[in-house]
């Protein structure tokens, strides 16, 4: 039974009732409660009919007693569960006999610390260690259903932590997100995305196992052959991409190994200017030494043509 009234963007009310799925222990006590009253029931009509006649009544007694108790426990045993979100609060009742009602727990859903499937669907073990906690409220429709959460509440009932199992409903789940924390919501929208991606990797490899157990023997060999093709086609695009990442790699040692052999062009601008200004100095000193060379020549033919001239004059003299 579903109910909602929408009051306003974020204030609402809404309530889902759940039927509790009667554990192992439940039903077999109730089987073995019938198997005794009629087992009790055959004797006692047998030996009021053969030796002890007044346990006739005593039987008849009987017979109503355990009609009784078998109606009880079935009574008893039919427990449904109401979640009743009122405007940021959550309530939780448990419900017996369609008669019997009690309330179980409520909390502000802003308090809640975490919450997720209580069962994990890939390992199959549970998301939480229920032994951390001193309180455990059962509220689902079985425990190790796939769609049973679990919530860390502070209960006000009690007044304390405590853990809540329950199973709700998408509509329930979209009533209660808005009120989450900022982190929560991250942590909880984060965790259904990938379950949901979980879900849908789940049914295309369940759809093509059932395809290719059905196809006829002819495509079968014809799809693994296929399938074979894919395989090789992907190992070869894979040894390409090797390639060019060796070749690239090998391209990138080259260009690193010239860059180191070539000269800075900021240090080689300097060697040049002096290797310049050294041929020019040379070249300054190579012109002095020719002047000077001529010099000498010239003074010492200016000498020799006086010397000549001077032995002229000796000689006329003479």
């Amino acid at each position: 039974m579903d109910k909602f009234m929408q009051l306003s963007s974020m204030d609402a009310y809404y309530e889902q009732v759940v039927k509790r799925k009667m554990n192992s222990t439940t039903v077999s006590g109730l089987i073995l409660g019938m198997i005794l009253i009629v087992a009790v029931l055959v004797v006692s009509i047998w030996l009021s009919m053969t030796i002890l006649s007044w346990l006739f009544p005593i039987a008849l007694i009987m017979l109503g007693l355990g009609v009784y108790l078998i109606y009880y426990i079935l009574k008893n045993s039919r427990v449904e569960y109401e979640y009743t979100f009122v405007i940021g609060e959550l309530r939780v009742a448990r419900i017996k006999g369609k008669s019997k009602r009690k309330t179980i727990t409520y909390f502000d859903v802003k308090s809640i610390d975490d919450i997720d499937k209580f069962i994990d669907p890939e390992t199959g073990k549970k998301n939480v260690d229920l032994g951390r906690f001193r309180v455990i409220l059962h509220a689902a429709m079985d425990d190790h259903r796939e769609d049973t959460y679990y919530m860390i509440i502070h209960d006000k009932v009690r007044r304390q932590p405590a853990v809540l199992l329950f199973t709700p409903n998408e509509r329930t789940l979209e009533m209660i997100q808005p009120y989450f924390s900022v982190e929560l919501k991250k942590k909880f929208l984060k965790r259904k995305k990938e379950q949901e991606q979980r879900e849908k990797a789940a049914a295309l490899t369940e759809k093509t196992v059932s395809d290719a157990a059905s196809a006829p023997a002819g495509e079968k060999s014809f799809a693994e052959q296929e399938k074979k093709a894919e395989q090789a086609q992907n190992a070869e695009l894979k040894a390409e991409k090797d390639a060019e990442k060796k070749a690239e790699k090998k391209a990138e040692k080259k260009a690193d190994l010239k860059s180191e052999k070539k000269p800075d062009p900021e240090t080689k601008k300097p060697t040049d200017q002096t290797s310049a200004a050294d041929n020019k100095e040379s070249q300054n000193n190579k012109s002095k030494q020719n002047q000077s060379q001529n010099k000498n020549k010239n003074q010492n033919k200016n000498s020799g043509k006086k010397n000549a001239g001077q032995k002229g004059k000796k000689s006329g003299k003479k």
